[in-house]
């Protein structure tokens, strides 16, 4: 049980006993933890509002939704207060903006002078995106949501004030570069090489006066009535289709009744977030930590992606905000699946399968994985943590054909660790390579220049396999639970000759971590030169690893605590650092010194493992507190400085998200 359950026990108990009261007073009873929250109390978590100026241009966020290999944002003050708009789409499939505006509206009086507004707002609701507009005799209310991976569907809701004709033009334009614009039937079509983005209006017959250039398109809709106090809506439907695109669904009736999608849209998104918002955590009552769990939210859906090319299932870009990160990594995958488990687990499910579709014949996964599988990476594979986000997936669904059917997959890539990197075969593993390159054995510890690795050589195994000349201790702790989580699966099962073996290989493997990789002169685990038997005395992540994993004793448990809270080494500001603050090789690099919240995330959880409550408490509300921008509209960064909390490289990151939400939560 964590330490939030065990510390607010009694103080639950007095807060029901006020509840009760205060239901007999009054009928007034504010949400309680458990009920639902609605995406219309968090506008604005993160600001996508944005005008690309070019094709290129990574420093516009927009948001998506359903898997979507294409984007939205809201329009930035450079669009005129009496055009209607959002900004894109972003073509995630080639990292590139297709337009400032696809969808454009304009309206117009009888005498074809153009509307001017008198106020208008525009809010990214989760979901959704909604501008409200207000003319002197009726209003507008715009949004732009997705119902399938490949469809986006925008509604514009005109409501009288009082009687009036409206006179509507769609337009929209594509940078010069990105493409022509045609018209086909009742579609327009936006085509370049293989990719088709395809424009659809209800009820096309009401529509006249089409005009079309290579990068540009209006056509105007028959001016119609509006009533004092009547609503009437226009509808556009704007799909994507390429040579790579897995499923083209067929929603003939969203344009004929997009308030069906709208309402479907909304129950799915207040789903996720009671289920995503639901924590028994003392913080989890108050609005700007809520904030951080919707933004973590937000964050992974936007980066979900559906099956695509020769990625067969769906799962979740590290980020979409920079060109390097179109694919699906492995240790970034189990990752975000525990923490999607919480919210959509099926989402969580796919994201698995998705990696382990391309295990090999020897049960090596691949490092990362992309469309085009010619250029996946099986230089390396990652850290095991699959067996982790299986059993967390098991934990919120019980689904146990989920677990039967990546069982026997889960077990061929946990011995293939022993079959490929345990070079003296002494049942402790290295991390390496495929290639004998000293850099992606680095890549496969996922620390790609942890300061642990910087005299690293590399020990040829066969043609095909290399390994590290050291044993690291994250990695057989790492092994270490993957075995505990088989065992788990073992007697759901029934599988006892599995179950007997595997708890026999995980007592053996306490022992050799515990006797040879912890030192008792400092009080810290540390990897293992295999040549000389010494330990290799750089202080990191690594060496709580053991703790998180339950492998370390409670007297060990005990002393690398207290490394974990000293202010002079990794209780920094942010907590907890990649390499202690008195280190000389503590720097801005990478894996030297900023803060990894997967990391993070593990130093938490070892703290509650081993009683600490107390401290998980202060460490969490110092990340959740202290992170530059969290509580405001910046994005979720890769990683951040642990001095003062600023947010560093890639913006939108995955298991950056995947940690908080998992934080927040206290799970």
């Amino acid at each position: 049980m964590s330490y939030i359950s065990n510390i607010n026990r009694g103080k639950r108990i007095h807060i029901l006993f006020i509840l009760l009261l205060s239901f007999a007073c009054t009928n007034n009873v504010e949400k309680q933890i458990g009920s639902i929250f609605s995406r219309n109390d968090f506008p604005n978590v993160l600001d996508i509002q944005n005008t690309p100026e070019k094709p290129v241009d990574w420093n516009s966020f927009c948001f998506s939704d359903q898997g979507s290999w294409f984007g939205f944002a809201l329009p930035d003050t450079t669009f005129s207060n009496h055009e209607i708009s959002f900004a894109g789409p972003f073509l995630m499939t080639n990292g590139r903006w297709l337009s400032k505006s696809i969808a454009t509206l304009k309206l117009f009086d009888e005498n074809s002078k153009e509307l001017i507004c008198k106020s208008s707002k525009s809010d990214y609701y989760p979901g959704k995106l909604e501008n409200e507009i207000l003319y002197d005799d009726f209003s507008v209310i715009m949004s732009l949501i997705f119902i399938a991976s490949d469809k986006a569907l925008i509604n514009v809701e005109f409501k009288g004030i009082k009687s009036s004709k409206i006179y509507a033009q769609w337009s929209g334009t594509i940078f010069s570069s990105e493409g022509s614009i045609s018209h086909h039937q009742e579609n327009i079509l936006i085509k370049k090489d293989d990719t088709e983005i395809k424009i659809s209006l209800n009820d096309f017959n009401n529509y006249s006066d089409l005009n079309i250039s290579d990068s540009s398109f209006e056509i105007s809709a028959l001016p119609f009535d509006l009533l004092e106090n009547e609503t009437k809506s226009l509808a556009m439907q704007i799909s994507l289709k390429d040579d790579k695109s897995k499923l083209t669904q067929n929603l003939d009736d969203a344009l004929e009744n997009p308030q069906k999608y709208l309402d479907q849209n909304q129950e799915r998104w207040d789903t996720y977030l009671t289920k995503a918002l639901k924590s028994d955590a003392v913080w989890s009552n108050k609005k700007e930590y809520q904030i951080i769990a919707v933004k973590a939210v937000e964050t992974l859906i936007n980066n979900w992606k559906c099956a695509y090319g020769d990625l067969h299932h769906d799962g979740l870009f590290p980020s979409y905000a920079v060109n390097y990160f179109n694919g699906f990594w492995a240790w970034d995958s189990w990752k975000h699946s525990v923490a999607l488990a919480k919210f959509e687990p099926e989402l969580a499910k796919n994201q698995i399968r998705t990696m382990y579709d391309y295990q090999n014949n020897a049960g090596m996964i691949a490092d990362c994985i992309y469309a085009d599988s010619s250029e996946n990476n099986w230089l390396n594979t990652k850290p095991p943590l699959s067996a982790w986000a299986i059993w967390e997936i098991f934990k919120e669904t019980k689904d146990t054909a989920f677990v039967i059917e990546m069982y026997p997959k889960l077990i061929k890539y946990h011995e293939w660790w022993y079959k490929y990197r345990d070079l003296n075969h002494n049942k402790l593993c290295e991390y390496g390579s495929s290639d004998g390159s000293l850099i992606a054995a680095k890549w496969e510890s996922g620390m790609d220049n942890a300061i642990r690795f910087d005299e690293s050589a590399i020990i040829k195994i066969d043609d095909s396999n290399y390994a590290f000349n050291q044993e690291s201790v994250d990695l057989n702790s790492y092994l270490y639970h993957e075995k505990q989580f088989i065992i788990k699966m073992a007697k759901l099962f029934g599988y006892q000759e599995t179950l007997d073996k595997y708890q026999i290989d995980a007592n053996q493997l306490k022992d050799l971590i515990e006797d040879m990789m912890f030192d008792e002169e400092t009080g810290y685990y540390y990897d293992i030169n295999i040549e000389s038997g010494e330990i290799i005395k750089a202080q990191g992540p690594e060496g709580w690893t053991p703790l998180f994993t339950g492998v370390a004793s409670t007297e060990n448990a005990k002393r690398v605590i207290e490394i974990m809270k000293d202010t002079s080494k990794f209780s920094t500001y942010i907590p907890f650092s990649t390499a202690p603050k008195d280190d000389p090789e503590f720097s801005e690099g990478y894996w030297r010194g900023p803060i990894w919240l997967d990391q993070v995330y593990f130093a938490i959880r070892a703290l509650d493992n081993y009683g600490n409550y107390e401290e998980v408490e202060r460490y969490t509300l110092q990340v959740l507190d202290r992170l530059s921008g969290l509580k405001e509209q910046a994005p979720i960064r890769e990683n951040y400085w642990p001095l003062n909390g600023e947010g560093m490289r890639v913006n939108h990151f995955s298991w950056s998200a995947a940690h908080l939400l998992l934080l927040y939560k206290q799970q």
